[in-house]
This record gives C-alpha cells, sequence and structure tokens, in this order.
C-alpha cells in the first residue's frame, strides 16, 4: 500500500495542472536593444543559438535575438534509472516518450512553469529538492530545479546570471536576474526563461560573465529596443497555469492565426466570429492584435475605434496559416467600414 500511494504521489507531482485561460504562446520574429549595463558588472561579448552580446566602444552592450526555429533534430532516449532522489523520479516521469531533446526540455520547462510559484523569499532554501517540495522559488532557485530536471534525464544545462532591463511577466520587475542554458548537440547553447520565455530570451536579457550578482551595486538602463516578436500559434500540449512564450523548434502550425493591424496604428478592439458560432475579441494595443488557435473556415472580422465601428470584413481559411491584414481607418473616428 505505500508503495502503491508513493507512485500515486508521484504520478500527480509530474502531471501540469491545467490552465485557467492561460496560454503558451509561439513566438516569432526579433528583438534587439542596447543596455547600459550595472556600474562594474563583467559583460562580455557572447553569442549562442539566437542571442547575441556585442559591446560599443563607448560601454553600452547591444543584444539581439533571432526567434527562427531551432531546427534540432537531436534524439532523446531516458537514461537508465537510478532510483534516485525526487528530482530524478519526477524528471524521467515528465519526460518519459519525448520524441527529441526539443521536447523533452520543452515538457520540463512547462512542468516548471506550472507547478513552481514565483516569491522572493531569500530566506528559503534554493536548493532543487527543497524547491521541488515547497513549490515556491525566485530565480536562483526557479533555475537551479530546472537544470537538475534537465541534468536527471541527460540533458546538460547550466545556470545564467544575468540583468534584466524591463520586467519579468511573472516573475521579478527589472534588476539581476538567473536564467538557464541548455546544450543541443545539433544547435549548442540555447537560453530559457522557465518562468516566461522557453528556448529563448528576449533582448532586455544581460548575460553577465561572473555569477557574483549580489557584488554589484545600482542598476542598469534600457537605452533603446527595436521589439519586432509577435505570438504567431498556440503550443501544442495542456493549457498551462500561467502563460509564457515559446520558441518553436520547426516551422510547422498548430493552428491558424490572424494578426491585423490598424493604419494608423490607434487604439481599438477586434472581434472575429466564426460561421458556426463563437466569437472571440482582443485588444489592438498600439493599434495590433492577433487572434491563435483558428481552425479553418469562415469568419466575420469587427474593428471598433474611439468605441465605433471602424472595419467589417469577412474571412476564410482553408488551411493552418498565418494570415496578416491591415485595416485602413481614416482617424480611429469613421463609422461603418468595408466588407471582403
Amino acid at each position: 500500500m505505500r508503495a502503491l500511494a508513493a507512485a500515486v504521489a508521484l504520478l500527480a507531482l509530474a502531471l501540469p495542472r491545467p490552465g485557467a485561460g492561460a496560454e503558451a504562446r509561439v513566438v516569432a520574429g526579433s528583438d534587439a536593444a542596447e543596455i547600459s549595463p550595472p556600474a562594474g558588472a563583467v559583460v562580455r561579448p557572447y553569442e549562442n543559438a539566437g542571442y547575441r552580446l556585442t559591446l560599443a566602444p563607448d560601454g553600452a552592450t547591444r543584444v539581439e535575438v533571432d526567434l527562427d526555429p531551432i531546427g534540432s533534430r537531436a534524439p532523446f532516449a531516458l537514461p537508465a534509472a537510478d532510483g534516485g532522489a525526487t528530482v530524478s523520479r519526477v524528471a524521467r516521469a515528465i519526460a518519459a516518450g519525448s520524441g527529441g531533446r526539443y521536447e523533452a526540455v520543452s515538457r520540463l520547462l512547462a512542468w516548471v512553469a506550472a507547478n513552481v510559484s514565483y516569491d522572493l523569499d531569500r530566506a528559503a532554501d534554493q536548493a532543487p529538492e527543497a524547491v521541488l517540495e515547497r513549490r515556491t522559488a525566485y530565480c536562483t532557485g526557479l533555475a537551479r530545479l530546472s537544470v537538475a530536471l534537465l541534468g536527471a534525464v541527460g540533458i546538460e544545462a547550466r545556470e545564467v546570471p544575468g540583468y534584466v532591463a524591463e520586467p519579468v511577466p511573472g516573475g521579478p520587475g527589472a534588476g539581476f536576474h538567473r536564467w538557464i542554458e541548455v546544450w543541443y548537440p545539433d544547435r549548442g547553447w540555447v537560453f530559457s526563461d522557465p518562468i516566461s520565455s522557453h528556448h529563448f530570451v528576449p533582448a532586455t536579457y544581460l548575460r553577465i560573465d561572473d555569477p557574483r550578482l549580489e557584488s554589484y551595486p545600482g542598476a542598469g538602463l534600457l537605452v533603446a529596443r527595436e521589439d519586432r516578436m509577435q505570438d504567431v500559434d498556440l503550443a501544442p500540449g495542456p493549457a498551462p497555469v500561467r502563460p509564457f512564450r515559446v520558441r518553436p523548434n520547426e516551422g510547422t502550425r498548430q493552428a491558424a492565426a490572424l494578426l491585423v493591424r490598424l493604419a494608423p496604428a490607434v487604439e481599438g478592439a477586434a472581434t472575429l466570429e466564426g460561421a458556426t458560432g463563437g466569437v472571440r475579441t482582443v485588444s489592438l494595443a498600439g493599434g495590433r492584435g492577433v487572434f491563435l488557435g483558428l481552425e479553418p473556415g469562415r469568419y466575420e472580422l469587427k474593428v471598433r475605434t474611439a468605441g465605433r465601428l471602424a472595419a467589417w470584413k469577412r474571412l476564410t481559411f482553408r488551411d493552418r496559416v498565418l494570415a496578416e491584414l491591415e485595416v485602413p481607418v481614416e482617424d480611429g473616428r469613421g463609422e461603418g467600414g468595408t466588407r471582403r
């Protein structure tokens, strides 16, 4: 009976909890930022698969992020069971059946995102076993647990010290931070933040070449940014507890999507209604928004700006594609619209 109870408890621990409206979104495009590092921080040029950090003569740093699919074909097989600690048993339960290294990494990071909450309690033990039992951690504990879970199934990973120039969704504000880097034999090292961005980090993440983050006083500064990242699809798997973004391994799409852009880029809202029912609404913050997870079929799109109908279009999706639609609006106040 004790063995059965332990097995049931382990299975419950390993399974992700279903989300309540949260989504794991596939992201594409690029990101670039110029960051003035914290005083005294050791920053050196660095590059991996998707991230490039360069230094300017005046001391500013430029980070460029490329979100093209990783394109890894690295296989995955569970190592022989070692009968070890809970971290190892949980990692094996989560990763079992993965079709490749990318899928195994995705499952493990998604589990951490779903089951460990961010909590800036510096008195709490951040060792992997303690975090796994408590289910709370700040960035150090989240990184260490992720590295331990990956290592338990034979995937090399390491903790990365750095600075984030903007708040991390679901995590800390701007400041010193830790994330991870995962090894792919056919692609090299790839960054991930278990809290919010899997298989990439935004250009606001500045790698620091010294693990002693606490020794640096002051703060860095985001000088400029060119954020061209765009959510383009929903990631496969169950809905997460909290949203996060995923860089894909390949270009295969899960569903159709519609990217709406207003010209000029005024604020607004868009509603999409399917021919068989179902209505979705997205905010067009900055004049743009995206509908994800669409099935092929016919839809009616209505765009409102300044509380009035600015456009009305009929659309047909014949396949699982990403469609981009620019909607001209006179000044955000026009009544009526066009049909297509």
